[in-house]
């Protein structure tokens, strides 16, 4: 049986904390969340005021929305002020379990004076408590429109990369239109050839790279960044169909070469890369089940699919299980809202409105429409399905998630899984247990529990934006420093680390 010595309030090293002031706990705390909590406020006026006339549950609606208001107005008085944790007083399945959390572990405790990881995910449990008190705006998500905001942002990088996963393609020698995309050629050799080996090498780093949008870091998002970041990702922003002859996931041969001065130009910047050891696992298997717990909505949860997808065409895997989170999270985390969406704006005959992504040329279109349609697919025939747990959105780190007993449903779930994928910065703190560990202290020592033989291979995907980093060399921490102070924080930099 899988134990852990620790709890919320004493981890393996010490806790970051709000109370040191040169920390970015601190800075998140003292300047970041009090802009977060403001913005909910600016989305629930503006949202009651759309109410229609028409709507005969229109005062109700609007009393509550006050409340909410008033409500998130004191959730901010009382973090800017270091007030007390209290106990929280909606009906949500977790109260319980929270407020026992409160009691044993911070009692008397406060926002800066408590860990980090508590504070924070404390603040978003408050959040979800003030429209869970009420009727009518009790499954509202007050972060939804600056998800959808950054995603529509992201037409560029969306239809470029949907084009390579579903438009036919050209060949240069025969001069015949293919009836295969660019990846199903490249991994038509199947699972040992050179050409998945390659589309796996590049997708991960997609992969990766997509966790750089996080809209809790970003107090006021520039689409401009955003499109930068996004820049990373692509293998090339031409999105002519690609050439027969291709040896990798690109456009044609100018394409490839500018994609792989793209990735190797960032590849440094990957302070522990755990790709190979990865790539081990992943090409041993045969139709096995993969677990993805999601990070962020919107773009990163995009090229989440596109690397899922690859999984499945590529013959490793016959299921794929994304684990979301079942409340509002850390401004842009994956709710499962957000995971049907995202696949209803690629195909315009199923969205709710106007086509959310309008590129000009047919065969774009087309690509986003067959690839929501493929997407889909996967989840009417369980391929791909979609789960929530409470465990996700509670105070505990993942050396839990063997032990705790109301995670027990979910541990013996996902025991049964052939490897986990973390995605971003949250869950590689909750998995390290967001302490002061020396940088070089190894992976494997830093997840505790989870490096049992009792649980499944698993690997996150993360830019740092946190100060605590495992696993690096013992120069590369010194290197860095000279490069940039603010490596840990600044979401310019990755990890991507393994346990067997």
């Amino acid at each position: 049986m899988l134990t852990t010595p620790f709890d919320p309030s004493h981890p393996p090293k010490t806790a970051l904390s709000g109370s040191d002031r040169d920390s970015f706990g601190y800075a998140t705390i003292q300047s970041r969340l009090p802009v977060i909590v403001s913005k909910i406020v600016d989305d629930v006026y503006r949202a009651y005021h759309r109410l229609s006339d028409a709507d005969p549950l229109k005062a109700q609606k609007e009393k509550e929305a006050k409340g909410i208001i008033e409500a998130i107005g004191g959730l901010r008085y009382e973090l800017q002020r270091d007030k007390p944790f209290r106990p929280l007083t909606d009906n949500y399945p977790d109260v319980q379990e929270w407020n026992q959390a409160l009691s044993d572990h911070y009692a008397g405790s406060s926002w800066f004076k408590a860990s980090w990881l508590f504070s924070e995910c404390y603040l978003y449990r408050r959040i979800k408590e003030a429209f869970a008190m009420t009727e009518h705006w009790r499954d509202y998500d007050p972060f939804f429109e600056q998800k959808r905001t950054v995603f529509k942002s992201s037409q560029k990088a969306v239809v470029a990369i949907a084009g390579r996963l579903m438009s036919p393609v050209r060949s240069e020698t025969t001069h015949t239109v293919e009836a295969s995309s660019s990846l199903d050629i490249l991994i038509s050799g199947g699972p040992e050839s050179k050409g998945t080996e390659e589309a796996f090498f590049e997708l991960a780093q997609v992969c990766l790279w997509g966790n750089a949008t996080d809209l809790s870091l970003l107090d006021n998002p520039d689409l401009a960044k955003v499109e930068e970041l996004q820049r990373r990702m692509m293998m090339s922003s031409n999105s002519t169909p690609a050439s027969h002859n291709s040896s990798a996931l690109s456009l044609d041969e100018g394409a490839l070469d500018g994609a792989q001065a793209e990735l190797a130009k960032h590849a440094d910047k990957i302070l522990q890369n755990d790709l190979d050891q990865l790539w081990a696992k992943v090409k041993s298997l045969r139709n096995g089940r993969i677990d993805i717990i999601l990070d962020n909505a919107g773009f990163e949860l995009y090229v989440d699919l596109v690397f899922a997808d690859y999984l499945v065409r590529a013959g490793f895997a016959k299921e794929v299980v994304f684990h979301a989170k079942n409340i509002p999270w850390f401004v842009s985390d994956v709710m499962p809202f957000d995971f049907q969406w995202t696949l209803d704006q690629l195909d315009p005959d199923t969205a709710t409105s106007e086509p959310f992504f309008d590129p000009s040329e047919s065969t774009e279109q087309l690509a986003l429409k067959d690839l929501g349609r493929k997407w889909k697919e996967y989840v009417e025939s369980g391929v791909w399905k979609v789960k929530g747990h409470n465990f996700w959105t509670s105070c505990y780190a993942f050396h839990h998630l063997p032990t705790l007993p109301s995670a027990q449903d979910l541990f013996r779930d996902t025991a049964q899984s052939d490897l986990w994928i973390f995605k971003g910065d949250l869950n590689y703190r909750k998995l390290v247990y967001d302490c002061k560990w020396p940088t070089t202290t190894p992976f494997t020592e830093a997840i505790g529990p989870l490096a049992s033989s009792e649980v499944p291979s698993l690997v996150t995907f993360r830019t740092c934006k946190a100060d605590v980093v495992v696993g690096l060399k013992a120069d590369v921490e010194e290197r860095v420093e000279k490069e940039a102070k603010d490596w840990m924080v600044s979401g310019e930099y990755a990890v991507i680390s393994f346990s067997p």
